[in-house]
């Protein structure tokens, strides 16, 4: 699937994208639990979108990793639109 035509509401979202920007993991309180997300920008080309690893999804991404997301989850969080992974979902780094 390509990033410009992500919507919230969508399941199951299988993406490979650029990883642009990567933020430092962070404690969030979601659902009475603390809990650890860490926010990237990602890339394929057609657009862009905020990329949301929580918990144990949490991976070590710099600027230029290519990435592979199957099972994500696009919502909207303050009118900006986020590509979610998981409990259902992984990430993956791609080859070269």
């Amino acid at each position: 699937m390509r990033i410009t035509d992500l919507k919230p509401g969508m399941r199951g979202v299988r993406v490979e994208a650029e990883v642009l920007e990567v933020g430092e993991p962070k404690k969030v309180m979601a659902r009475g639990s603390e809990r650890t997300i860490l926010e990237a920008v990602i890339t394929d080309g057609t657009g862009r979108v905020k990329l949301v690893l929580w918990d144990d999804k949490i991976v070590e991404l710099r600027p230029g990793d290519k990435v592979v997301i199957e099972g994500g989850v696009v919502t909207s969080y303050k009118g900006e639109w986020r590509l979610n992974v998981s409990r259902d979902g992984s990430i993956r780094k791609a080859g070269p």
